[in-house]
């Protein structure tokens, strides 16, 4: 039979978790930078839970995780032998909140796997306590291009909740006839049906130039407050339990002139709920390496619209400290020093920083994704402190995955709700081999995509990431 690929061999090797500060080493991980795709692996740990698809297999997912700026990720395996050859492309993230995670799995290995109908939904949620974590299949009756979008999860989970607490709400929004108009839809995870309606916002909005490109949503306060996020213009917020009314909160005026809409929001915007604060980082210049400037935004995640946002923090390059108190700045690669000696020295000029994400953390740190060139397969996130405008840490990103500048990981706070239950072992089961022909060879008059060569990356201090035997994440 005919096997479609459409995935690089990167994605069956998972990297090895050596990047560790020392300060952190045994500290737990409240949160992390999760990589959107999936590595293809057989790995096992305390986090390691099982589903079934709706064509039958037995699915297994695994989350290896580590503190920033360390990329976290999580693997997906068919534990029966002979279903293995059916994954054509990696499992993706499409939503993460507290401690539940949503993966889109193609379910074909053909080209059909693009299909939104020939894919499956899986709600990942972690233990906590002594419970162990679980995977569902979530049943849409709706079309499933409406929950590939605009995805959120409404989970109001704290360290005070039950372990049994488990109801949560997946929650789409998508445009509609007019443009102030939009159809929400919401699955309840104990009633397992789904609701529809029109949501829309007041009359003052109802024009015809009215535009709102989500991708991105934030949950506000309590109760079913939700933010639809256009990292552009602003945020529709809906209490989407209740309510069929939308309200609007525009970003301020130089954030909405500073719109780059030929681009990926990714290169230049994050937002995010900090400490009942929304956050947003704005990076202009991304592409001139000497010459981006960051600025910090924030407003109460819970007021009114009247409420203005405050511009907290703004530096530019030249203004951050990078010196010997950096960790990992080893990491770093040396480049030609500006002044035209011909020395190198580590630095961030000659770099280019785009995909700002915020931390979690309420520590004012921004994590920037660094290449030297932005079609570089080797990339760092560099964890930069807006406050103190300083350099505080370096990773290595392995970006073989990602094509130049796009969407390669999202927070999530699911570490901080990974239990150790009895029994679960933690340490990582050694990978089976996923033994494929070379990735550029046609079959049955396929052309696949794929025609890179990879190796396993050496990090600076020649230790691998790609060998599968390496120091993977453990959670014991």
């Amino acid at each position: 039979m005919a096997i479609f690929k459409n995935f690089s061999d990167a994605s069956l090797r998972p990297p090895a978790h050596d990047h560790q500060p020392p300060a952190k080493a045994s500290a737990p991980v409240t949160w992390a930078m999760l990589d959107i795709k999936a590595y293809i692996a057989d790995r096992r740990n305390a986090t390691t839970a099982f589903g079934r698809t709706s064509n039958g297999a037995e699915i297994q997912v695994t989350f290896c995780t580590a503190p920033p700026p360390a990329v976290s990720y999580v693997c997906v395996w068919y534990p029966e032998p002979s279903r293995v050859t059916e994954i054509a492309t990696e499992p993706r993230i499409i939503a993460a909140e507290a401690d539940v995670v949503v993966l889109s799995l193609g379910l074909t290995s053909s080209v059909s796997c693009f299909d939104h109908g020939n894919r499956d939904i899986f709600i990942y949620k972690a233990g906590g306590g002594e419970k162990r974590p679980s995977l569902n299949r979530l049943v849409c009756r709706c079309h499933h291009s409406e929950l590939f979008h605009n995805v959120g999860i409404l989970h109001h989970r704290n360290d005070d909740s039950s372990p049994d607490d488990d109801q949560y709400h997946v929650v789409g929004l998508n445009p509609s006839e007019f443009p102030w108009q939009f159809e929400l839809h919401i699955s309840n995870s104990k009633a397992e049906h789904w609701s529809h309606r029109t949501v829309s916002l007041d009359q003052q909005h109802r024009r015809s130039e009215f535009r709102h490109s989500a991708s991105k949503v934030i949950m506000l306060g309590e109760g079913g407050l939700m933010g639809f996020v256009d990292p552009w213009r602003g945020i529709l917020v809906c209490d989407v339990l209740y309510s069929t009314h939308l309200n609007y909160l525009p970003f301020p005026l130089s954030l909405r002139h500073n719109m780059k809409l030929h681009l990926d929001p990714v290169i230049a915007r994050d937002i995010a709920v900090v400490k009942g604060r929304i956050k947003v980082v704005d990076l202009s210049g991304a592409f001139v390496s000497s010459g981006w400037k960051a600025t910090m935004w924030s407003r109460t995640a819970t007021s009114s619209q009247e409420e203005e946002w405050s511009m907290d923090f703004a530096l530019q390059i030249r203004d951050i400290l990078v010196d010997s108190n950096t960790l990992h700045l080893e990491l770093l690669p040396e480049l030609k020093d500006d002044v035209g000696n011909g020395t190198s020295r580590k630095n961030l000029e000659g770099l280019h920083l785009t995909h700002p994400t915020l931390s979690l953390d309420d520590d004012d740190i921004v994590y920037f994704m660094a290449k030297v060139d932005p079609w570089d397969k080797r990339a760092w996130v560099l964890a930069v402190d807006m406050r103190n405008k300083k350099l505080r840490d370096v990773g290595v990103f392995r970006a073989e995955r990602t094509h130049g500048i796009a969407l390669s990981y999202t927070q999530s706070r699911i570490p901080k709700y990974f239990s150790t239950a009895p029994g679960v072992k933690g340490g990582l089961k050694r990978p089976r081999k996923f033994l494929l022909e070379n990735p550029r060879k046609k079959r049955s008059g396929i052309q696949l995509t794929d025609d890179i060569a990879y190796a396993p990356m050496q990090h600076d201090n020649q230790s691998s990431t790609g060998d599968e035997d390496g120091d993977y994440m453990d959670l014991d």
